[in-house]
């Protein structure tokens, strides 16, 4: 069986009502901007496309080896942006705060973890970012700009992230549906 999976660290609820809040903020603009459901926000660290099932196992043995001696990581959501640019934006998000070198370093380690079993590393700069919306229509786009240009994004909701988690995602109609298939602790005990 064939499932189309990721890499990723989880968010507390507080931060998921916080982005949710400025999700609302931006729909007010009346731009046609489609936001991310809260409870399927997360900060991926690699996007694996379709693996098979019997390749989780290793997968998650391969990121929990490499991950197990890090501490948890202090985090915390900062800074609105867009891809491409502010300016012509497609995809709108949220930056990260806190100990963003260290995450990178761990994002780096991710990435070693799974090279030898086929993965390829990524070419582009690991941006550590949290996705909350997809302009679907350009019609009222000006309005979209000028909304995130007044939103004011102090670092809120700093939290510790503990683990990273191996998720699989079925696209549906009505929005990806994620499902947690294993846990890789951040300071695991060494296995005996």
């Amino acid at each position: 069986m064939v499932i189309r999976s990721f890499i990723a660290i989880d968010f507390p609820e507080e931060t998921r009502k916080a982005l949710e809040d400025i999700q609302k903020e931006l729909k007010q603009c009346g731009a046609g901007v489609r936001c991310v459901k809260p409870n399927s926000i997360h900060l991926t660290f690699k996007f694996l496309g379709n693996i098979h099932l019997a390749q989780v196992e290793d997968i998650a043995l391969a990121v929990a080896k490499e991950v197990r001696d890090q501490p948890p990581i202090t985090l915390g959501a900062a800074g609105l942006g867009a891809f491409p640019s502010r300016k012509k934006p497609r995809v709108i998000w949220i930056g990260m705060e806190g100990e963003v070198q260290r995450l990178s370093r761990i994002q780096a380690r991710v990435e070693n973890a799974l090279e030898p079993l086929g993965f390829v590393r990524e070419k582009r700069v690991f941006q550590p970012h949290l996705t909350i919306g997809r302009v679907k229509d350009r019609r009222r786009l000006q309005a979209l700009i000028d909304a995130m240009a007044t939103l004011d994004m102090e670092p809120f909701n700093s939290f510790d992230a503990d683990e990273i988690i191996l998720y699989k995602s079925d696209l549906r109609p009505t929005g990806a549906i994620y499902t947690k298939l294993h846990r890789m602790p951040l300071a695991a005990p060494a296995s005996p």
